[in-house]
């Protein structure tokens, strides 16, 4: 044992990093020196500092370490932990992540260069900024299902990625260039509790082919999907309530759209702006009326109602607004003074119910889109959908 502290020493020295930096270093099983410091004693868990080098070939991070007669388990990779001391294009095999680590840091993998499938393991539920910035080599990407946020450049520049994009259901949102200029050339597909889609997250996908939008998706921002070129069909789900400009405008070879929402969604004049407005739009039973005379909507002209296209639930009831939409805290029914309202959630669950009143409190639901179920003091039937964030 005084030899490993010896040796941990000699090696702190001769890479000029403070010995208080981390608690005692080990190699991993494809042969690096990694350097950790102790998260906790109880139990025993470790976090891995940085690499030691050699900052090459592949990297097999274990799933615990033994040091003083004690074995931790590895539950986190820090900032900069390869990045740091190594060189751009540094590394040159796989990378393999155990189900033991939680967390990975801001700029962890920053620029290394390791080849075949990036897989992040279901255990991990934080990974930092720019964490795999430029990582150009890896070959496809599978997320952890316990994100719940994906930073800024996290993935960005792997422009040697393909296959599918799929965001994981844990997933609330997803920060500015999080997956910008990568090479996925097969379906993206978006979290159902993405409520809010906006910024840049997917700046420059070209390559993607098909895009699926599930229900509880409520809101699509300006130029989100300005990128999509290649997808032949679109649809959108029942929750959704308000796409921006430039949204979709560049999905030139669309040949078709089905709509599910009941209530056209808000758009702008030009969200679909370079689509042809003559392909066939299937929308709800009983919504063509709504659709033909929505603003902007009004320039499609082969609007086909569809049955099983839609909510049945929203048949034989009248649209009404609601504000402010979205919230977190008090929804208010325009127009209408006191009703029963039932709200149900994008499953069609009934979650709450309130009476005589024409505010409903939604500060204690989960964020996501939510059906409104009014019946009037007249006894008229309206529904509306609220967008709930946290």
């Amino acid at each position: 044992m005084k030899n490993l502290r010896l040796y941990t020493l000699l090696a702190l020295l001769m890479t000029g990093i403070s010995a208080s930096a981390y608690d005692f270093c080990s190699v991993c099983p494809t042969g690096q020196t990694l350097a950790y410091a102790i998260a906790s004693t109880n139990p025993p868990e470790v976090m891995i500092e940085t690499c030691l080098g050699p900052y090459s070939g592949g990297v097999t991070i274990p799933e615990t370490v033994s040091i003083d007669f004690t074995e931790y388990t590895v539950v986190g990779i820090g900032e900069r932990a390869f990045w740091e001391g190594c060189s751009s294009m540094s590394y040159s095999g796989p990378l393999v992540i155990p189900n033991t680590v939680r967390y990975i840091g801001a700029r962890a993998f920053w620029d290394c260069w390791f080849t075949g499938p990036l897989v992040i393991p279901n255990s991990v539920d934080y990974i930092g900024e720019w964490a795999f910035y430029g990582c150009r080599k890896f070959t496809s990407l599978t997320l952890s299902e316990s994100l719940t946020y994906i930073e800024e450049h996290t993935f960005d520049e792997c422009d040697n990625m393909r296959g599918d994009l799929i965001i994981p259901e844990s997933v609330l949102d997803i920060a500015s260039c999080g997956f910008s200029h990568c090479a996925f050339d097969g379906t993206l597909r978006l979290s159902p509790n993405m409520i809010y889609v906006y910024g840049d997250p997917f700046f420059e996908l070209f390559n993607i082919t098909a895009i699926e939008i599930p229900e509880g998706v409520g809101y699509i921002d300006w130029m989100v999907f300005d990128f999509l070129t290649k997808p032949t069909e679109l649809e959108l789900p029942s929750t959704m309530i308000s796409i921006e400009d430039m949204a979709f405008r560049n999905l030139r070879n669309l040949k078709q759209m089905t709509v599910n929402a009941s209530t056209p969604p808000f758009i702008c004049d030009e969200t679909f702006q370079y689509v042809n407005h003559g392909i066939p739009v299937y929308i709800p039973v009983g919504t063509l009326e709504a659709y033909q005379n929505a603003p902007n909507w009004s320039e499609f002209t082969n609007f086909i109602e569809l049955a099983g296209v839609g909510v049945a639930e929203l048949e034989g009831t009248a649209a009404v607004a609601v504000y402010p939409n979205p919230t977190n805290d008090l929804v208010r029914i325009e127009g209408i003074e006191s009703a029963e309202v039932q709200v149900c959630n994008a499953l069609g669950q009934l979650v709450k119910t309130v009476h005589d009143t024409n505010e409903i409190p939604v500060s204690d639901l989960p964020q996501g889109v939510y059906l409104l179920r009014i019946a009037d003091a007249e006894g008229r039937n309206h529904t509306a959908r609220v967008a709930v964030k946290e």
